[in-house]
């Protein structure tokens, strides 16, 4: 990227940074007053972003709602100063930087860098919950510190400006968090945890840092708790969750649908208790057969999946707390998006993994660079098959379309990174049972995805591709001669990375919409552009 690109981008950030910065300062002075005023100034910020259209929406669709209006004036509400940080780390770095160099990594290297890079410095908790193996870990098993400011400094060069931080419980090395947090003030820091380590002192720190967000791990009631981390657990929680409530921080909770949690979590009156405990966003996840025998019957059932998602969208537009759960969000995002297309996770031994539940990997950050990760073979095949079916409400490569991590791991010699992870690709009777999971879910989700998303399928055969960033078997399969052109640049710098590219789309190219039991519909010849010569083209670049 030139001198000029990098002042221009330079420029943009700064004028998006002090408007927004201004923009906050005078909402701040009275959130419930100066609300619609603020909202409609900010949201023309968007005509400052590449891909217009997509931060006025979301602007748009705050305003428009009571429970998100009402969300927004409580995010603004919490400490002044944090709020600028995160305000101006988002807008200016996560979102605008990441996009400004995504195009120039694209260019050059053949992929969009991811948005989040997960990080897992150690493994090591000290709570002993039911069936869990982190109390077998210890120091020894840590990611060094270097390494750590090894993956956010090339991170950044990438444009990726957030990290979120996992364990075993992060807050056992709050002090190296906090140097990386001091070390890289320009990034966001999204900190999961159980809760009980955040004494007063490290609420102060936190106070001080400002660009750390803690998302608090929450099983459900105090019985749920309590049973599952041991006597007192829950109390401890609400002590660390009231220290930073105290401070006006920003902070979140972190869930997991499982069959048996299914009406704590459906609850109402569970969800407005965290709300009064000034809880401001909320992640959902389901429950995944991960690990050393995964018990399967705590998977939520595809009526309990659907059912959440949909209640909990309702909920976010009643209600002032954004929560999200990446199944049934999954269309916002165009399905899929591990294998480095919007996230990765390395652990705490420097694997570099697709996805935070997907423990298989084959390459590692100590001998690599994300650059080299991000154009493996493994990765590459991941991001070539996404999305991964035409029903984005069925979005998971491991419980909704396994013949993918499966194919990805035999094909790309992809070793487990975790104790259990190889009977997810190898044992027959959970592969059996994770088969026949995946063909119900389908049969429950494909009529609601029909009914009430299809219209996500026709803006991709508008758009010629799945989502922006626009590297997918989606623009493969509709503008086959000029993505053959990307692929012919892309091989001047490295041309195994472009065969490999080649060879996992005419993969997909051939496979995808095969089994019927899985996929919704297969990509229509219909959308074939008028004169398309795409089967006269070569089957690989000139290399």
């Amino acid at each position: 990227m030139g001198i000029i690109n990098n002042l221009k981008i330079k420029s943009k950030q700064t004028a998006i940074v002090t408007g927004a910065d201004y923009i906050v300062k005078y909402m701040q002075k009275d959130p419930q007053k100066n609300f619609d005023t603020a909202m409609k100034r900010l949201a023309m910020i968007d005509a400052m972003f590449k891909n217009q259209g997509q931060f006025k929406a979301f602007m748009d669709w705050i305003r428009t709602h009571e429970g998100t209006r009402q969300w927004f004036i409580n995010l603004l509400s919490c400490d002044p100063e944090q709020v600028r940080i995160f305000v101006k780390n988002f807008l200016g770095n996560c979102s605008l930087a990441w996009i400004e160099k995504a195009e120039a990594i694209e260019d050059r290297y053949g992929f969009c860098p991811p948005y989040n890079i997960i990080i897992s410095p150690t493994m090591r908790c000290n709570l002993k919950c039911r069936g869990c193996y982190a109390a077998d870990y210890t120091m020894k098993d840590d990611m060094d510190l270097a390494t750590i400011e090894k993956i956010i400094t090339e991170g950044k060069e990438l444009g990726v400006y957030f990290y979120t931080i996992l364990g075993g419980e992060p807050f056992i090395r709050f002090d190296d968090l906090e140097t990386m947090a001091l070390t890289h003030k320009d990034c966001l820091f999204q900190i999961f945890t159980n809760g009980t380590l955040i004494t007063e002192d490290v609420a102060e720190r936190l106070l001080n840092l400002k660009n750390i967000v803690v998302v608090f791990s929450i099983n459900g009631t105090r019985e749920d708790t309590d049973y599952m981390r041991g006597d007192g657990v829950y109390d401890k929680v609400l002590q660390g969750v009231e220290r930073l409530k105290a401070r006006k921080l920003l902070y979140g909770i972190s869930l997991v649908l499982t069959s048996r949690n299914y009406e704590t979590l459906m609850s109402r009156e569970f969800l407005k208790f965290w709300e009064k405990q000034g809880v401001v966003f909320g992640w959902n996840f389901l429950f995944m057969p991960v690990g050393p025998q995964p018990d399967l019957s705590l998977m939520p059932t595809p009526e309990q999946r659907v059912g959440f998602g949909e209640f909990i969208k309702r909920y976010r537009e009643e209600e002032p707390m954004y929560i999200m759960d990446f199944w049934a969000d999954a269309p916002a995002v165009h399905g899929c998006i591990s294998g480095g297309r919007r996230f990765l996770h390395i652990n705490n031994k420097g694997d570099i993994e697709p996805c935070i539940f997907a423990h298989f990997s084959t390459h590692n950050i100590q001998d690599t660079t994300l650059i080299e990760a991000m154009q493996s073979p493994f990765f590459t095949f991941i991001r070539m098959n996404q999305p991964h079916t035409d029903n984005m409400l069925r979005p998971c490569m491991i419980i909704d379309n396994p013949s993918v991590l499966r194919e990805a791991c035999a094909r790309c010699h992809a070793r487990p990174t975790d104790a259990g992870a190889a009977q997810l690709i190898g044992d027959p009777a959970i592969m059996q049972a994770i088969d026949e999971y995946a063909a119900q879910t389908a049969r429950v989700v494909d009529p609601i995805w029909n009914e009430r998303y299809r219209h996500k399928i026709d803006e991709m055969y508008r758009r010629r591709c799945a989502y922006g960033e626009g590297i997918d078997r989606i623009e493969y399969k509709l503008n086959r001669l000029g993505f053959l052109e990307k692929i012919k640049a892309w091989s001047q710098q490295n041309p195994t990375f472009a065969r490999n590219m080649l060879e996992s789309l005419e993969y997909s190219y051939t496979h995808y919409g095969t089994d019927r039991k899985r996929h919704l519909v297969s990509i229509r010849e219909s959308s074939k552009p008028e004169g398309d010569k795409s089967s006269d083209l070569p089957s690989q670049p000139n290399a």
